[in-house]
C-alpha cells in the first residue's frame, strides 16, 4: 500500500529522487501539524528555508523565508495560507506547523533549503496522513466522496477498502465488480461504489450500518497490482441513540427487599423530559389560575344581580298567593273535613307603603287608627 502523490511540477527538488520519507505522520481534520527540521552547521544559516509539497519528486512551494539583502535584513519567519515557518538560527532548527488540516492535505512533504544555485536541498521528508472521523448510528446511512483529480489519475479501478493490520487493506467493493443491494447483514451487500469520471470522485454508500462496522477505511485505487490510497476514513458506529442499560443487583425469590436495577441513562433525555415536563406543570398551574379567577368573577357578578333584585323590589307590594291546607285531629269517629283559604293583598292607591328606616326617620301613627279584625272558625 502506498500514498500516492500529485503531479503538478515546480522547482527541483536535489536529491529526492531515491529518497524516501522519513516519517509518516498521522493526523484527524481540524488538527494541526507540528514538524521540526534539523540543519548542519556547514549550511549558511541566511540561506532561505523552504516548505513545500512534493508531487513527482518536485517541490511545490507553500511558504519560504525571506532572502536578507543589504537594504533588508533576512527574516527567520513567514506564514502563508495555513503553513508557517520559522527558522530558528541559535539551534538551526527548522520548525513547521501547518493548521485545520483537511483530507485534501495528505501527500508527501519536504523541508528544504536554497542552494546558492537556486536549487532546494531536502533536509527531511515526511508523509502525512490526514483522515477523516465518521460517527454513526446503527440502521444510518453513509454516504462519503473521494475525489483524485488533484492526484494526476483519471483512469482505473477505484476500490473501497477496510484495512487490516499495519500494512493489509481487504477490498469491500470495487468499480470493476459493482455491488448491488442484497437483504443481507454482510458488509459487501449493503456497499455501493460509483465512479464520476467527469467530477474525478469516487463515491461510497453504505446502507443500515452495524457496529461490527467500525473500522479504518480507504478509498483506494489500482495501479497494476498495488492499492494506493486516495483518503482514509475512522468509522465509528454506535449501538443507539439513547443507550439504556439494565444490571440486576439481586435477582433471586427471598423475603428481602425486591431486586433492585441500576439504569444508566442519556442525560440529555433525561433534560429534555425535564424540560417537557417543567413546562406542561407551567401551563397547567395557569391554567388553573385562569379557570379561578374567571369563576369568582362570576359569582361576584351573579351576587350584584340579586342584590340589585332584593332592593329594587319593595316587600310591601309583592302579592301574597298561599294555599294553605288544615287538617283536623284524627278521628276514627268523625269524617274529615278541609277548609281552604286564598288570600291576596291587593293595595288600593290609598293604603299606605312601608320601607325600612331609621328611627328617628320613622312616621308615627295616629292614635285613632282604625284596626280590624277576622276571625276564622271550622264547621
Amino acid at each position: 500500500l502506498h500514498q500516492l502523490p500529485s503531479a503538478s511540477p515546480h522547482l527541483i527538488l536535489t536529491g529526492l529522487q531515491a529518497q524516501t520519507p522519513d516519517v509518516e505522520e498521522r493526523r484527524s481534520e481540524g488538527s494541526t501539524l507540528r514538524f521540526q527540521c534539523p540543519y548542519t552547521a556547514q549550511t549558511d544559516y541566511q540561506q532561505q528555508k523552504a516548505w513545500c509539497r512534493v508531487r513527482d519528486d518536485e517541490c511545490d512551494l507553500l511558504v519560504e523565508t525571506t532572502d536578507g539583502t543589504r537594504t533588508y535584513p533576512y527574516r527567520t519567519q513567514a506564514t502563508k495560507g495555513n503553513a508557517t515557518i520559522v527558522d530558528d538560527q541559535q539551534y538551526r532548527t527548522v520548525s513547521i506547523s501547518m493548521t485545520n488540516l483537511q483530507a485534501k492535505d495528505s501527500g508527501i512533504y519536504s523541508c528544504a533549503y536554497r542552494s546558492h544555485s537556486n536549487k532546494y536541498i531536502p533536509l527531511r521528508t515526511i508523509s502525512l496522513n490526514v483522515f477523516k472521523e465518521l460517527h454513526k448510528w446503527e440502521l444510518d446511512s453513509l454516504s462519503v466522496q473521494c475525489p483524485y483529480g488533484a492526484l494526476g489519475y483519471s483512469t482505473g479501478t477505484k476500490a473501497w477498502c477496510r484495512t487490516e493490520g499495519q500494512t493489509g487493506c481487504k477490498v469491500v467493493v470495487r468499480t470493476d465488480y459493482p455491488s448491488t443491494w442484497r437483504n443481507t447483514k454482510a458488509l459487501e451487500d449493503r456497499t455501493m461504489i460509483m465512479d464520476d469520471a467527469q467530477k474525478r470522485t469516487v463515491i461510497i454508500t453504505i446502507q443500515k450500518l452495524q457496529a461490527q462496522d467500525s473500522s479504518v477505511y480507504w478509498c483506494a485505487l489500482y495501479r497494476g497490482s498495488r492499492l494506493i490510497r486516495i483518503m482514509e476514513f475512522h468509522l465509528s458506529v454506535s449501538k443507539s441513540e439513547y443507550p439504556l442499560t439494565a444490571k440486576c443487583t439481586c435477582c433471586y425469590i427471598s423475603a428481602s427487599p425486591p431486586c433492585l436495577f441500576s439504569l444508566t441513562s442519556n442525560v440529555h433525555t433525561f433534560i429534555i423530559l425535564s424540560g417537557v415536563l417543567s413546562i406542561l406543570f407551567i401551563l397547567a398551574f395557569i391554567s388553573s389560575v385562569t379557570l379561578c379567577i374567571r369563576r369568582r368573577k362570576q359569582l361576584k357578578r351573579t351576587g350584584n344581580r340579586q342584590a340589585e333584585d332584593t332592593y329594587d323590589k319593595p316587600e310591601n307590594i309583592v302579592q301574597l298567593a298561599s294555599t294553605e291546607r288544615m287538617e283536623s285531629p284524627k278521628d276514627d269517629s268523625k269524617d274529615l273535613k278541609y277548609v281552604t283559604l286564598n288570600f291576596k293583598s291587593r293595595l288600593s292607591p290609598e293604603d299606605p307603603l312601608y320601607c325600612n328606616v331609621e328611627p328617628s326617620q320613622a312616621h308615627r301613627k295616629p292614635k285613632d287608627e282604625n284596626v280590624e279584625y277576622a276571625t276564622i272558625a271550622l264547621t
